[in-house]
């Protein structure tokens, strides 16, 4: 009831005293009627009326009883000294409303009650079917437009009753399908209602009250739960940035402080949805500050899978982004990523991770402001990486867990998660941890950050993410992983090994175990498979590059190729090797090169066949690629013992063909499958393939790529031992190329690479007669003194010289 209502009683009970004297003014039919007049629809409503509805029937009845005492007369007096039980005037006035007073309270209780129940009937939790609560909308959008009428004209006094049926509403909102939530929506008209209450409290002197800030919450979190599952009514809105502008005041008032993670939730929504939002950076960082100096615990109920820095690192995200051409803000001090790193870090390593700090969207947007910062500043990372109490290389491998990733995944709200996709948390992660490898780093550095990388399981988090990444998203983890066998094989390499093992992605895909997640079966990601997809679409194939380099660095670096357990389609490496694009037809042939045939899975035949085309490849790299892989393959050929000598011209073997001697047999990486033999028809073939080298080696003795030269040289040097070296070509053609490499190539690895080779052919009578009569004695000679020390010159021109 407003102040001008009681001053009106008033004035009408001092007229009917002046017209009928102070009997009938004081009489009990005046009292009823009054307290008749007190009960109405506004004041049940919210405890705010009912406080100022009983202060008026309390001043009323004390104005009552002066008045009376002041014109009380004899009979009266005398009556009240005989008759004491019998109650007129003040007393059964002051009887009266104590009365009305009780039952405004009875009737208040009775109302919370209502509205207790009401929302225990809606909660998310308990409810197992959507309810209709059509009958309850009237009295809930009364209500708050009530509350909203007192914040307007400034007559609020209480809000605990106010409470109770916010939380309904959003409970209704939480519980209600699209079909239903709009017809709330409509029917208390929101979104909008949510925006002026929170508008009229920030401009109300209300919102300096301390219990101001629970009311808000209420509101802000229904706005937040509505606005998650419905946003169609952006697409009609014209004036959203003046909704943003009360929230911004909440961030710059200290005292609204407490509703910093909820405004700024509410502000970010409107930056993803391209609304401006101005909020000064030192404002943003200050409030991060204060939140994680304060607890770790959140100190309010979030909507669910909000964490409490979220918005406000949204924020910060989102200011940089506007102003990225600007120097950093002084603001983003080493002490606020130090305090950031160690709260997040701290949070991840509970069992279970908890989300209170971020959510998966605060991480992302975390994340993503230190990846500017670092982009902008890239030795800031190093400082940031050594710290060992903020364990933020220990916090990015964790990101890296599949584990931790399904958490997030279950917990995300749905605002950002087209956003997640194409920015994921181990994208992300990915991206911070490359940063070391593109600096000029002192090799201390270096060891220090390599060591914390194999100590924190980078490789393993790698791992998971390449086999739990959508295809898309797998370019930049395969490069990383790649670079730190580069780095450090030592640890790196046997690190993979052990983790490809044990959760099968060396394996075959028949081997493929099954595993159950969540009642569906997921089958395991191999190289294999994994190879198979990248190749298919083009912008996927430099991700399967990344791929078949990372595998031929595991095959470089393992002690001994013919012990690595790692198995691919050769459908799969057949497509590889003849692929449209280079970079994959180059790094197949670097893979093949890394690889023995035989052991533990016999390659085909037609693998090596694909190989040797590769060797007229138009593409330099692959060339040189093919000419590596097809010399260390007619080396594991001799190695094997198929040999052309051991066949007789009935295509029948000496003893020994075809099998293993028992001295080769062993196990490999806890494999029980004994290394496979070779039959008769199939070293036939190979054999086949072997001589079809020789022609397409040739040629490339004069290639304009030092390295595939080198590589050719070798390769020749292996022939001799396979299929009587270069007996079906012109012998001195070969030769004259050999030697005219040895004296004269301008690289020195290659001239003892040709050295090498012809050392081999010397040994061949028809050989050693084609070189003395190219006088290659003088020639080597000659080419000796000025050649430096690593080309070795003697051993060659004495077998030359030998008879």
């Amino acid at each position: 009831m407003a102040r001008g209502q009681k001053v009106n009683n008033k004035g009408g009970k001092q007229k009917m005293m002046d017209q009928m004297g102070n009997e009938v003014a004081n009489s009990p039919a005046g009292g009823q009627s009054h307290r008749a007049k007190a009960p109405s629809n506004d004041v049940t409503i919210t405890s705010g009326h009912l406080v100022q509805a009983t202060a008026n029937l309390s001043l009323d009845s004390k104005d009552q009883a002066s008045v009376t005492s002041k014109h009380k007369g004899q009979i009266s007096l005398d009556y009240e000294r005989e008759f004491p039980s019998v109650e007129v005037g003040p007393r059964l006035v002051r009887k009266c409303s104590a009365n009305s007073r009780a039952a405004l309270c009875k009737q208040d209780a009775d109302r919370e009650d209502e509205w207790e129940k009401f929302v225990q009937e809606i909660d998310p939790i308990q409810q197992t079917e959507l309810l209709n609560h059509d009958d309850s909308l009237p009295q809930l959008k009364k209500t708050l437009l009530a509350f909203k009428t007192q914040l307007a004209d400034g007559s609020l006094e209480d809000t605990w009753q106010i409470q109770q049926p916010l939380r309904v509403l959003r409970n209704l909102i939480l519980t209600s399908d699209l079909e239903n939530l709009n017809h709330i929506g409509c029917e208390i008209g929101l979104p909008h209602l949510f925006f002026d209450l929170v508008h009229d409290s920030v401009e109300n002197p209300f919102a300096e009250e301390p219990w101001s800030v629970p009311v808000l919450v209420e509101i802000i979190t229904g706005l937040l739960t509505y606005w998650e599952k419905c946003c169609d009514w952006l697409q009609v809105e014209d004036r959203l940035e003046e909704f943003t502008k009360p929230f911004v005041t909440i961030l710059n008032r200290p005292n609204l402080s407490p509703l910093a993670p909820l405004a700024a939730s509410v502000l970010s929504m409107f930056t993803n949805h391209g609304v401006s939002v101005d909020v000064g950076m030192d404002v943003l960082i200050s409030l991060l500050k204060s939140l994680l100096s304060d607890s770790n615990e959140p100190k309010l109920v979030l909507p669910p899978g909000c964490g409490l820095c979220d918005g406000l690192l949204s924020l910060v995200l989102y200011t940089l982004y506007e102003h990225e051409n600007s120097p950093l803000s002084s603001s983003l001090d080493p002490g606020f990523f130090s305090k950031l790193w160690k709260s997040i870090g701290t949070s991840l390593a509970r069992t279970p991770p908890s989300i209170d700090i971020c959510s998966a969207n605060g991480l992302c947007a975390f994340l993503s402001i230190v990846l500017l910062v670092f982009t902008k500043d890239p030795h800031s990372c190093v400082p940031l990486f050594l710290e060992s109490e903020l364990k933020c290389v220990y916090t990015l491998g964790h990101l890296l867990d599949t584990d931790c990733l399904h958490l997030f995944s279950e917990s995300t709200t749905g605002r950002l998660q087209e956003d997640l996709r194409h920015s994921s948390l181990s994208v992300l992660s990915c991206h911070l941890l490359c940063f070391p490898f593109a600096l000029d780093l002192p090799s201390n550095t270096v060891s220090r950050i390599l060591q914390l990388y194999a100590s924190c399981g980078i490789v393993t988090g790698l791992l998971q993410a390449i086999q739990s990444l959508p295809p898309p998203q797998l370019e930049l983890p395969l490069s990383l992983l790649s670079r730190l066998l580069l780095c450090d094989p030592g640890r790196s390499v046997s690190c993979l090994r052990a983790a490809a093992e044990a959760c099968g992605f060396f394996s075959p895909p028949r081997d493929s175990q099954q595993t159950a997640s969540r009642d569906q079966t997921h089958v395991i990601r191999t190289a294999s498979s994994l190879l198979s997809v990248l190749l298919q679409l083009d912008e996927l194939w430099d991700s399967a590059v990344e791929l078949l380099t990372l595998l031929s660095q595991v095959g470089r670096y393992s002690p001994r190729p013919s012990s690595l357990q790692l198995h691919l389609e050769p459908t799969v490496l057949q497509q590889a090797l003849t692929h449209p694009y280079d970079r994959i037809r180059a790094a197949t042939c670097s893979l093949l090169g890394n690889l023995d045939p035989f052991r533990p899975t016999t390659l085909q035949p037609v693998i090596f066949k694909d190989i040797i085309d590769c060797l007229c490849d138009p593409c330099m790299p692959v060339r040189r690629m093919a000419c590596r892989a097809v010399g260390n393959w007619l080396g594991f050929i001799v190695e094997t013992g198929i040999k052309l000598r051991r066949f007789n011209g009935k295509g029948s073997a000496t003893p020994g063909w075809g099998q293993v001697q028992d001295k080769d047999k062993r196990s490999h990486t806890g494999a029980q499958t004994p290394e496979q033999g070779v039959d008769l028809k199939e070293g036939s073939r190979w054999i086949e393939e072997a001589r079809r080298t020789a022609a397409m080696l040739v040629p490339l003795i004069t290639d304009a790529d030092p390295l595939t030269r080198r590589h050719c040289c070798a390769a020749l040097g292996n022939l001799v031992n396979v299929c009587d070296g270069v007996s079906s070509l012109s012998e001195e053609n070969v030769c004259r190329l050999l030697l005219t490499a040895a004296c004269t190539d301008s690289h020195h690895a290659v001239r003892q690479a040709a050295i090498t080779t012809l050392c081999l052919y010397s040994q061949q009578d028809t050989v050693h007669q084609v070189l003395i009569s190219l006088d290659a004695c003088k020639k080597l000679v000659q080419a000796s003194q000025h050649a430096p020390p690593q080309c070795d010159y003697q051993q060659l021109i004495g077998l030359l010289l030998s008879e």
